[in-house]
This record gives structure tokens, C-alpha cells and sequence, in this order.
């Protein structure tokens, strides 16, 4: 449940922040600090250390974002659309240590299979570094990426368990804050420009 009385409230206030405020400093009142509508404190600090613990890394660097953290959704597709009980779980996680771990793998693995090039995860996985951020089950399913499927498996079990509500829950793992800033500007920058418009 929102903790909010109402998702027209937390849009009408997000909205008129846009106005006033900076694409930055959005994101950093609404995405990286306080508390998501749509999961309780004590889950909210559940779902952290679980996932800090795994990766080992401080649970100041997992962030829920996306609608369950909003109360709505900030994707131009379903822009100021509700986040309802089965919302996704939608994680990032903001590790240098954790990112280059993964980046390289890749660079290693790029250079022993150049066929690796040509299929839609390698395309995927460019799309996605070029944004700021990997999601490393896009990495191809070898032995040599054995991170990537702890990763994934880890994610999946996490969800089967029911732990968080019946919702499909994902992660994206990101160099530095300056990127998932970046990246989480864009949306905002869109929402802004919808209002204009």
C-alpha cells in the first residue's frame, strides 16, 4: 500500500517539483534518498541487506526505483500510471568494485569469442553499458561468467520466495552514483518535458 493517501498527491507534489527543481536534484529527492511508497520500512531494509549482504557491498548502495518507489511510473509509456500491489521490484545497485568484476569478464571473454559479437545479448548488453549500467543476465550463460549466474540465480530465488509480494524483481548494477544519476535524469528530463507539452 502507498504510504500516501492517494497517488494523485505524490504526482501533483512531483510534478510541481519539476518546476522548481533541477533534473539532479529530482532524482536525488525522489529516487536516491527517503523512503518508496509502495514497500514497507522494515521490506525496504529486508530487501537491502539481502541484497548487500550477497554482493557484499554497504546497503546505502541498493536503491529501489522505478514506480514501486514513486507511487507511479516515470516511463513515457506509462507515464503518471499507479504502481499497484504486483509492481516489479526494480534494484540498483551502485558499486565500482562490483561493476569492474563484471567489465572484466566481458573484455576478457570479447577477446576469446568474437562470435559472441554478433548475437542480441552481446547488442543488448552494448545498449545497456552505453546508458550507464549492466545487467549482467545478459551476459552470455559460460562458465567464465560464473558472477552473472549467481547473479541471476540469486534474483530469481528472491523472487520465487515470495518474500517481497508476487512481483517480478530485477537489478541493474552501476559504476558510480554520477551514472545512475545520469541515467535516471533522462526520465525525469521526459517527465518535464510531458508537462511542458
Amino acid at each position: 500500500m502507498s504510504t500516501f493517501p492517494n497517488d494523485e498527491r505524490l504526482i501533483d507534489r512531483f510534478q510541481a517539483d519539476l518546476k522548481r527543481l533541477s533534473p539532479q536534484d529530482s532524482v536525488r529527492k525522489y529516487i536516491t534518498t527517503g523512503m518508496p511508497t509502495e514497500i514497507s520500512e522494515e521490506d525496504y531494509f529486508e530487501l537491502r541487506r539481502i541484497v548487500a549482504e550477497e554482493f557484499s557491498i554497504h546497503p546505502s548502495a541498493v536503491v529501489l526505483v522505478g514506480s514501486c518507489r514513486l507511487g507511479f511510473s516515470i516511463v513515457p509509456k506509462k507515464l503518471w500510471n499507479p504502481a499497484h500491489a504486483g509492481s516489479d521490484l526494480d534494484i540498483a545497485i551502485v558499486s565500482a568494485e562490483r561493476f569492474d568484476v563484471y567489465w572484466e569478464s566481458v573484455f576478457a571473454y570479447s577477446r576469446v569469442d568474437r562470435a559472441w559479437h554478433a548475437t542480441k545479448r552481446y547488442r543488448r548488453f552494448v545498449n545497456t553499458l552505453f546508458r550507464g549500467w549492466i545487467d549482467p543476465r545478459w551476459l552470455p550463460p559460460v562458465p567464465s561468467f560464473k558472477e552473472a549466474a549467481r547473479w541471476t540465480e540469486f534474483f530469481d530465488e528472491l523472487m520465487r520466495s515470495r518474500r517481497f509480494g508476487k512481483r517480478r524483481i530485477s537489478a541493474r548494477l552501476y559504476r558510480t552514483w554520477s551514472r545512475f544519476d545520469a541515467y535516471q535524469e533522462i526520465a525525469v528530463q521526459k517527465c518535464a518535458s510531458a508537462l511542458s507539452n
